[in-house]
């Protein structure tokens, strides 16, 4: 029997529940996301902060578990804001994805929900899992995404680079009093890239996000002259393993000139460096990012969604 239950029920569940006489359910999940972590890189990062929190009630979301019998096949968290994001293996059964659906739609059918991200097979069950909530709560197939794109997901190996073809261009790691001039890549990076196509721009949404990206420290640029940046990129997760970066733009005045490249080569090796590995996600029809993400040592790892309502 399939079960798709929030983290704090899983205790519930028969055979599971003999399973957890030796670990806590919080252990059981933390143990499967470990071992999936590629799966879900961000979902990864907040389950580390909610291991960390010590009042738990006001975590900005919930887990949930998918669960067939005595295996975890899955965890999937919502934010309160809506986002979902998934850490399901693509071997995920077809009975296993059929059958969860409606229980999945029933725990979403009174939950906002605005984006849906992760690898293909748990993307694809979701947003499944949507269609079968129809506003009112019954079962018809009315909610559908506003815009679906499609990723190719692709992790670093240093041995894979082709250091001939990459400029060692200097790479700093911005502070938060460069915002302004960091701030016109991250509105082109925003509107290019992020918004869909029914959402308008915010600024002051747009210059927060990248303010508090700064004080993480997470953001990197290549300087040119005058106090501009040829292009800059975000760290956006950093899990046990995984380090998964986000936010690659270049201007205009300097593409093609290697610049995203020397960017998610840098990470890369950085990342190693704290031993984890480097990932990042390409639209299929952006050639030019993924022949440049190839030269600086990445490859093709699995299909990645995101879907948008």
């Amino acid at each position: 029997m399939v079960h798709f239950v929030p983290l704090g029920q899983l205790h519930q569940i028969g055979r599971i529940a003999s399973d957890l006489h030796a670990v806590s359910p919080l252990e059981l999940v933390q143990t499967f996301v470990f071992q999936n972590e590629v799966f879900g890189v961000q979902l990864a990062e907040r389950l580390e902060h909610y291991i960390r929190q010590e009042n738990k009630a006001d975590f900005a979301g919930d887990f949930f578990c998918l669960v067939e019998d005595q295996t975890l096949w899955g965890v999937i968290f919502v934010s309160k804001a809506g986002l979902v994001l998934t850490c399901i293996p693509q071997n995920l059964p077809e009975p296993v994805f059929q059958q969860a659906i409606p229980l999945i739609a029933s725990q979403l059918q009174r939950r906002k929900v605005y984006c849906v991200s992760g690898w293909s097979r748990g993307a694809q069950l979701m947003a499944a899992a949507l269609r079968f909530v129809s506003a009112d709560g019954g079962d018809s197939s009315i909610r559908q995404p506003v815009e679906h794109r499609h990723y190719l997901f692709m992790c670093f190996d240093r041995r894979r680079c082709r250091q001939e073809l990459i400029p060692q261009y200097q790479v700093v790691r911005c502070q938060e009093e460069q915002l302004e001039q960091l701030y016109p890549l991250q509105r082109a990076y925003d509107t290019v890239e992020v918004l869909p196509t029914n959402q308008p721009f915010k600024e002051l949404l747009c210059r927060s996000n990248l303010l508090r990206s700064l004080r993480l420290g997470n953001v990197v640029a290549i300087p040119a002259k005058n106090e501009v940046f040829m292009g800059k990129a975000t760290v956006s997760a950093v899990s046990w393993r995984f380090l998964q970066i986000g936010g690659v733009f270049t201007a205009e005045a300097y593409r093609r000139k290697g610049a995203a490249a020397r960017l998610v080569q840098w990470l890369g090796e950085e990342a190693e460096q704290s031993q984890r590995q480097a990932v990042l996600f390409v639209r299929e029809e952006n050639l030019a990012a993924r022949h440049a993400y190839e030269n600086a040592g990445y490859f093709f790892s699995g299909n990645y969604e995101i879907l948008y309502y």
